[in-house]
């Protein structure tokens, strides 16, 4: 299985990014919209945006470290803590937590094309319901895959994407060599 480094100050940045672009948006919504943006930035070009990992969990695929981010205790190293605190607002709701962007403003750590597929990902995905949302991510092929095994929050194996490809094990092995990864 294809797992990448987890680069927190750019998650921080991609959430900013679109707490900037869409106020109040819940843990739930950004997790969604991170896993599109990173699966279509992945197929696209090889790379993942926040290289986190992904679970299956009930209401379809998480990042889990950017879950544990938006979490009211983190449990993360104060420097993570005081790079999340010094860009967003995290308001808890109940079950929810809606996050604005602080106005920082400044996302030297996301790309033209990390912006862009974000973006998308948002105007695709932040305007649906719940219900919507949860029934299209639990299409996802390593969503189904993983959730179909014993146990819970299983990883999902990102390589499932590649399937569909003209000559997926090429695909595969290509990501394997070209990107920073642990297999």
């Amino acid at each position: 299985m294809t797992r990448f480094e987890f680069d927190w100050e750019k998650a921080i940045q991609a959430i900013d990014y679109i707490a900037s672009l869409r106020p109040g948006l819940t843990q739930y919504y950004i997790g969604k919209v991170m896993f599109f943006a990173d699966r279509e930035h992945l197929i696209d070009f090889g790379r993942p945006i926040s290289g986190d990992k992904y679970v299956a969990m009930e209401h379809g695929p998480v990042p889990s470290a950017i879950r544990d981010l938006l979490k009211t205790d983190t449990g993360y190293p104060d420097e993570i803590v005081d790079q999340l605190n010094g860009r967003l607002d995290i308001k808890p709701d109940g079950n929810k937590q809606h996050v604005f962007s602080k106005g920082v403003n400044d996302f030297p750590r996301l790309s033209g094309s990390d912006k862009a597929y974000l973006q998308a990902s948002l105007d695709k995905y932040g305007a649906m319901s719940f219900t919507q949302l949860k029934a299209v991510s639990h299409k996802d092929p390593a969503y189904e895959a993983a959730w179909a095994k014993a146990g819970a929050a299983n990883e999902m194996d990102v390589e499932l994407w590649f399937d569909d490809f003209e000559d997926p094990d090429l695909a595969k092995a290509q990501l394997r060599e070209n990107t920073q990864c642990i297999a």
